[in-house]
């Protein structure tokens, strides 16, 4: 079979008027150890199970959730995000080994549906393979440039934009050909052995803000 012609994605924008910024920052300690063993991505790595490399831009469902300009816009706290046409988890990584994280999704309230919270996520930092099979994501050398918003419509302060800056392990990982969506698909693994939601490439190479501390630049 060929190589699959990456899933094209689609986003739209919308404003939001953001008043605050506090500090957000959880480590675990697992994930912390595995850090600090961790093999850089760009050494040897078997991939021979796998059909692709990780390089490129990747999106779940739809693929309305993208990452770089069209999604963040993180150093503006007014207006840090354009919000997409459907929710959704995007991924970026480059060779070099760094990533960029979107996300954006709604949080139900089953007592009160008109009191459903959203939820936009990003972030951008280092990830690392180790010889476990394991992957890790570390954002911890641009730990300022990651926001989180929610916005709560039944909430006092109905919108709370704060940093963020979440390690993140998953324990093993495929990329395989989804023969539905003719794309290549990076399925990880959770902590936990859970299947995260299947990821779609894209575009290579990937859509990315800087690789640089954005906070520092400014």
């Amino acid at each position: 079979m060929g190589r699959p012609t990456p899933r094209p994605s689609s986003s739209s924008s919308s404003s939001s008027s953001l008043p605050t910024l506090a500090a957000w920052t959880t480590l675990t300690v697992s994930t912390l150890l595995l850090l600090l063993t961790a093999t850089p991505c760009e050494a040897a790595q078997d991939f021979t199970s796998n059909l692709t490399n990780w390089e490129g831009t990747w999106s779940t469902g739809t693929g309305a959730v993208v990452t770089g300009p069209g999604f963040a816009d993180p150093m503006n706290n007014n207006k840090p995000f354009k919000y997409p046409t459907n929710t959704g988890i995007s991924y970026s990584f480059t060779n070099d080994g760094y990533f960029e994280e979107s996300q954006y999704r709604f949080l139900g309230n089953g007592s009160k549906p008109t009191c459903s919270k959203a939820v936009a996520i990003w972030q951008h930092g280092r990830y690392y393979f180790h010889d476990n099979g394991s992957v890790t994501m570390d954002p911890s050398i641009f730990s300022a440039d990651g926001r989180v918003l929610v916005q709560d419509p039944c909430a006092a302060q109905t919108e709370i934009l704060t940093y963020y800056n979440q390690p993140e392990l998953f324990n093993g990982w495929t990329i395989t050909i989804d023969n539905h969506h003719q794309a290549y698909m990076l399925q990880l693994i959770r902590f936990d052995g859970s299947y995260f939601p299947r990821l779609f490439l894209t575009v290579r190479p990937p859509t990315m803000l800087p690789t640089a501390d954005l906070t520092a630049a400014t």
